[in-house]
């Protein structure tokens, strides 16, 4: 029967809030139980009976258990919080990983496309330095025809332009005289 009356008084109890507990608990203890006036009332707290005929280390006792049962509760829940803290830290921890291993996938490529860069900025300046030659090769060259066009136009202007057209014959003559004459330049016109 004392087993029904626990149950019923834990059920009771389990019903007040955290914060009531906790009042009565303090509560009992700066209070004594008996009055230390009158050496005649000391009674036993084992034997002492309280509301409803129950003794107070009845009551006492079925607290302890209702607290105990709350610790129990709390240490559960604490420990079902830590389970899943844990949880997410190895979730976090493959989640890092994995960044890890993308960084230094991303590191690696980065480092590439520089060599990569690199290699092509140093045929873009062999590229740029031959163009520069071309460029200043036709500029000479511009510069030797734009020479040759106006001592053309010289020529030109003086009529004394003519044409030798080349024969073997006249080639042994112009060796025995370097510099032809004016019959030898005529004589090549006529034939």
């Amino acid at each position: 029967m004392a087993d029904t009356g626990v149950k019923k008084e834990h059920g009771a109890l389990a019903e007040v809030s955290y914060d009531d507990e906790e009042v009565a608990l303090v509560g009992a203890a700066t209070e004594p139980a008996v009055d230390d006036d009158d050496p005649a009332d000391v009674t036993d707290p084992v034997l002492a009976t309280g509301p409803g005929g129950k003794s107070e280390a009845q009551m006492n006792g079925v607290m302890i258990l209702s607290l105990l049962d709350k610790i129990i509760g709390v240490v559960d829940q604490i420990q079902q919080t830590q389970n899943g803290l844990e949880a997410r830290q190895e979730a976090m921890e493959k989640s890092v990983s994995t960044i890890q291993g993308e960084l230094s996938k991303l590191s690696k490529n980065h480092i590439d496309t520089a060599n990569t860069v690199n290699k092509m900025l140093e045929k873009v300046r062999k590229v740029s330095v031959n163009v520069k030659t071309v460029r200043s090769n036709l500029e000479k060259q511009a510069g030797q025809i734009k020479k040759l066009e106006s001592n053309e136009s010289e020529l030109l202007k003086r009529r004394n332009f003519k044409v030798l057209i080349y024969q073997p014959q006249l080639l042994s003559h112009l060796t025995k005289h370097p510099h032809p004459t004016a019959a030898d330049m005529i004589y090549q016109l006529g034939h």
